[in-house]
């Protein structure tokens, strides 16, 4: 069930007229995301816990964090997926029905938000690669910095944005894209050269699919243009594409 509140000047998303009693106040649904965390590698709890101090803040967004694929069980599913994991293996966490029910439930419309290493998660499950349409190949140095610039200004969750923005990270290389991806952002080690996809948009089925490749480590989620980054992907990843420009001039 998706939850109605009184939202204030940011205005997000509404979904009726001006109150009467209120010119600026709208009333908005609340997105209901799960934030599926957990692997190895990565420090996935400071991570979750960071991320759940600042995107409800950001976004009327209600956040579960969850370790595995339990939630697929539910009768209801969120309104949003939002992937922090690295996790090689399905055994134990996603059934056969589970599977089916994630990809069935994002082409019926379940919007995804795939962070850093998730996109290279279930390395034997091919149909889980087509979510993102690109494939991690490799990376260098881990504790590093990288510089993320936006080359897609027009796209919403490039909204707000700086054009360019450094995090604590490691450098992902990937599969060139598929043709149905739309690429946002691309990043290099800073004093490097050669720069990479790491942020794009695709769709499948009627969900949308977000990527987003950075960021390694916890203080990254603490970087105020990469908080924007992740709250402007779950916005428009639900389906509130435009709410993500509504507060840039809101504020």
């Amino acid at each position: 069930m998706r939850v109605l509140v009184l939202c204030g000047v940011l205005g997000l998303a509404a979904v009726t007229g001006p109150s009467p009693a209120a010119d600026e106040a709208t009333v908005v649904e609340r997105i209901r995301a799960v934030l599926w965390v957990g692997g190895f590698a990565h420090d996935f709890d400071a991570i979750a816990e960071i991320t759940r101090e600042f995107l409800p803040r950001q976004a009327p967004i209600d956040i579960s964090v969850v370790h595995d694929g339990g939630f697929l069980d539910e009768a209801e599913l969120p309104d949003l997926i939002i992937m922090n994991h690295c996790i090689e293996s399905t055994e134990g966490i996603l059934t056969e029905a589970r599977q089916k029910r994630l990809l069935d439930a994002i082409r019926g419309g379940v919007g995804v938000v795939a962070i850093h290493a998730s996109y290279y998660s279930f390395t034997k499950w091919p149909e889980f690669r087509e979510l993102f349409g690109a494939t991690f190949m490799q990376h260098a140095e881990s504790d590093i910095q990288i510089e993320v610039r936006v080359v897609d200004a027009k796209h919403p969750v490039a909204a707000g944005i700086p054009t360019t923005f450094e995090v604590h990270s490691e450098l992902y290389e990937s599969t060139p894209l598929a043709d149905d991806c739309r690429l946002i952002a691309v990043a290099k080690q800073v004093g490097g050269d050669k720069e990479w996809p790491s942020v794009w948009a695709k769709p499948y089925g009627k969900g949308r699919v977000v990527t987003l490749l950075p960021a390694h480590w916890p203080d990254a989620y603490r970087v105020d243009a990469f908080q924007r980054l992740i709250v402007n992907a779950c916005l428009y990843a639900a389906g509130r594409g435009a709410a993500a420009e509504a507060a840039e001039e809101a504020k």
